[in-house]
């Protein structure tokens, strides 16, 4: 076989049933069952509050008070300005509720920039892992099981089997191969995909390093937190951890043993997440995102491992959990009622952090590992859909919110999820009232756009306070969001390697500036597609289990116009209503920017060649771009080349890469 495509040639021209797939036991291979009890949690009662963890991190309370803080003021300043330009001449009725709804919107923000500045400040320094994770260590020698769990639905099976050949053998590089066993847990109900995995599987498991297995469920319950659930019950106990992944989820041989050891040597930790960054990005969209990931990323990421520490998150994959206790907390009930409240726990990662740790179990971040990756959606219309699936799964967590037990970090972490899909919105709903009420200002004069009537109206309307007070609303509001990303830039610049890495200095200020560009024209964009979501979903309207197009590298313009044309209409429209009032036109100008461009920017976002012409460029470069680490070249290089060569080529002659060009020869 050539190449990756083989792999799945060799079973797609056969015609076969699901169920004979099933029936193909040559090719599968499972392991003794080990039951472990996962009872299912009582939701609805619990007695006294979340027990102590034992993995507790400095002087947490501290850190917490100046984060909340910090948080409070930046908010109220930014709401201040914002009341002193609107409230100039007395406050309406609409105005009175602009300005209550632009008060959580505010608070997230400040949330968010305050987290970010604790995290830039730490990283100036020579910060510490609280967990003593330091890949400057001597590797490990691993004690306990640990399980690498590979869900899978309906995916590019020689994609996935790649990725997972590049971790065997990064694995085997570190010595720890007989430490951990690889589980293929699928989901697939296509049969021909299926098929496909089996072929993949085979010969995977004559070339792995560590025992692999696979397994194809009958009956796909509870979606991936069932598929799980399904595997801790029958194999759960003869593991003491279990590393979960997506499908597009790839991670060193170092990071995973790293993270082992972490567990073995904090026996009261339940789980720990890393930070994946995003890598193979082709189109324009997913580029943007990857430069922005890894760019300022991590200053938000630090900063929320500083303040969070044992009462953090879960992201559902690239983390590490402790089999017995997911087992003694984690077990999910249907919940009741209609949906979307009811049903299956649909993001069950954030619920099964609070539950950890209502248990008495640590959950922890691990900001300063790297070998962590994952990739993103290739377009702005793979983003809606996966960022609607989202949203149903954190709407279904308000009334989880006040499940008795937990942690209080841990409720607002489910707060946090929900605020995420509802800002937006609020946010609309606020410009809106805002829009309206100038209309109806009796003091407004809908001037039409000739230079006499504009400077017209200008010295008619032109008031140096409010001029003061909006510059001051802007400033503020400037800072809460693009903050960040110029902290992980100045950061950036302040590490002469790291500016090598992103391609130089102009290439790191151009692609910050396109960026911050691009991300103010999509987030209008956004607002009325998780606007939209938001209210189908309260209305009943679920979408179903969708696989993601990890490789479209186009959008057509039908296409593009069926999902995004009626907000670009909406853009024209609003456009033409405002054209006969110049100070409110200017004002919601960026906004209908991004409105009227929602077609055109969705269908240049998802542009591959673009994209790889930007990276030709050097535009958007990222350090694993530059210098692309042994594991992703070796997911990326060809199916029959054994992956511990591309760990060989980086100027090391390890056992297993000797082995591996002995049995290539």
């Amino acid at each position: 076989m050539s190449d990756r495509s083989s792999l799945f040639d060799l079973s797609s021209s056969t015609s076969v049933s699901l169920d004979q797939v099933l029936q193909r036991r040559d090719t599968v291979e499972i392991p003794v069952e080990s039951p472990l009890a996962m009872p299912v949690q009582p939701l609805s009662f619990w007695e006294g509050g979340a027990r102590r963890a034992t993995e507790v991190v400095g002087d947490i309370t501290a850190r917490r008070w100046m984060v909340f803080l910090a948080t409070a003021f930046m908010g109220v300043a930014g709401w201040k300005a914002t009341f002193d330009t609107i409230a100039l001449g007395g406050v309406t009725r609409l105005e009175f509720i602009c300005l209550v709804l632009l008060a959580p919107l505010f608070t997230a923000l400040s949330l968010w920039f305050c987290t970010a500045v604790a995290g830039f400040v730490i990283l100036l320094g020579k910060p510490k892992d609280p967990l003593g994770i330091d890949s400057a260590k001597p590797m490990p020698k691993l004690r306990a099981r640990t399980a690498i769990l590979m869900p899978v639905h309906n995916e590019d099976a020689t994609a996935v089997f790649a990725r997972l050949r590049a971790m065997d053998a990064s694995i085997a590089e570190t010595s720890n191969s007989r430490a951990f066993d690889i589980f293929i847990l699928s989901d697939t109900r296509d049969a021909a995909v299926a098929l496909a995995e089996q072929a993949c599987f085979a010969r995977f498991r004559r070339e792995a390093n560590s025992a692999v297995f696979y397994r194809v469920r009958q009956e796909n319950k509870g979606r991936k937190a069932g598929n799980i659930a399904d595997w801790v019950a029958r194999w759960g106990s003869a593991y003491e951890h279990m590393l979960v992944l997506d499908a597009d989820s790839l991670m060193t041989g170092d990071a995973m043993v790293r993270l082992a050891d972490a567990m073995e040597r904090h026996p009261g930790a339940g789980l720990i997440q890393t930070m994946p960054m995003l890598i193979n990005g082709q189109t324009i969209f997913a580029r943007t995102l990857q430069f922005a990931t890894r760019l300022y990323g991590r200053v938000a990421w630090t900063g929320l491992a500083w303040w969070s520490g044992s009462e953090s998150s879960f992201w559902g994959h690239n983390a590490i959990v402790r089999t017995r206790a997911f087992a003694e907390t984690c077990g999910l009930p249907s919940l009741d009622g209609p949906k979307p409240f009811g049903g299956e726990v649909m993001s069950h990662d954030a619920l099964e952090s609070a539950l950890l740790r209502r248990g008495g179990w640590s959950v922890h971040l691990a900001p300063y590992l790297e070998g962590s990756y994952e990739e993103s959606p290739s377009n702005l219309l793979d983003f809606a859909t996966r960022d609607r699936r989202w949203c149903r799964g954190n709407v279904q967590h308000i009334p989880l919110v006040a499940l008795p037990g937990l942690h209080w970090l841990s409720r607002m972490h489910l707060v946090i999820g929900v605020l995420s899909y509802v800002l937006s919105p609020l946010w609309f709903m606020a410009l809106s009232a805002g829009v309206v009420s100038r209309l109806l200002m009796p003091s407004l004069k809908k001037a039409a756009f000739t230079m006499a009537d504009l400077q017209a109206a200008a010295h008619a309307l032109i008031d140096w306070s409010e001029i003061q007070a909006t510059a001051w609303a802007m400033i503020i509001t400037f800072i809460l969001l693009f903050g960040p990303k110029i902290l992980g830039s100045i950061l950036v610049f302040s590490r002469p390697a790291e500016i090598k890495g992103f391609g130089g200095r102009r290439r790191i200020a151009a692609g910050l500036g396109v960026e911050m560009l691009l991300s103010a024209l999509v987030a209008p964009m956004l607002m009325f597609t998780q606007t939209r979501a938001l209210i189908e979903i309260l209305a009943g309207k679920v979408g179903g289990w969708a696989t993601q197009r990890r490789d479209a590298d186009k959008v057509t313009g039908q296409e593009a116009f069926r999902a995004m044309g009626w907000i670009s209409v909406t853009g024209l429209v609003l456009a033409t209503l405002f054209w006969f009032t110049p100070d409110l036109l200017t004002s919601t100008a960026p906004i209908l920017a991004g409105l009227i461009l929602a077609v055109p920017l969705t269908m240049l976002g998802a542009h591959k060649a673009a994209g790889l012409r930007l990276k030709a460029n050097g535009l958007f470069m990222t350090p694993e771009e530059r210098r692309p680490p042994a594991i992703v070249r070796a997911a990326l290089g060809p199916v029959c080349e054994p992956p511990a060569r591309w760990f060989a080529r980086d100027g090391r002659t390890t056992p297993a890469a000797e082995v591996a060009e002995q049995n290539a020869a």
